[in-house]
């Protein structure tokens, strides 16, 4: 999704309205790494050097990095790893971050499908 036409698109748009505006993307997720724009958006944009912060439910505000150190635990990958780098285990991390959290369909009532998108 994050190579598509129309995400380079909307990303730009966010980025000019930024360098005119205060932007606020909002969820109403409770945890940012349940968020498909923390984990694609903030990704994205804190790839690209923005400063990402997240507003948490109890009021605290936390940087993008500390996110994705919270998502390299949660995955396992928080160690250093002597086959792949940091970017690697952190890529590894969202994609399978953002499978569990993914917009899922019921089929018969007991098993669920991933949406393409």
């Amino acid at each position: 999704m994050a190579r598509s036409p129309d995400f380079t698109q909307g990303l730009e748009r966010v980025l000019e309205g930024a360098r005119k505006y205060h932007i606020a993307l909002m969820c109403s997720e409770h945890d940012p790494l349940d968020c498909h724009r923390c984990l694609l958006v903030g990704r994205v944009l804190a790839e690209r050097g923005v400063g990402v912060k997240h507003i948490l439910m109890d009021g605290v505000i936390v940087d993008h990095r500390d996110i994705e150190e919270r998502l390299l635990t949660s995955q396992g990958r928080e160690s250093t790893d002597l086959f792949l780098s940091l970017s690697e285990r952190l890529a590894e991390a969202y994609r399978k971050r953002s499978r569990k959290v993914a917009y899922t369909e019921q089929f018969d009532g007991s098993e669920t499908k991933p949406v393409a998108g």
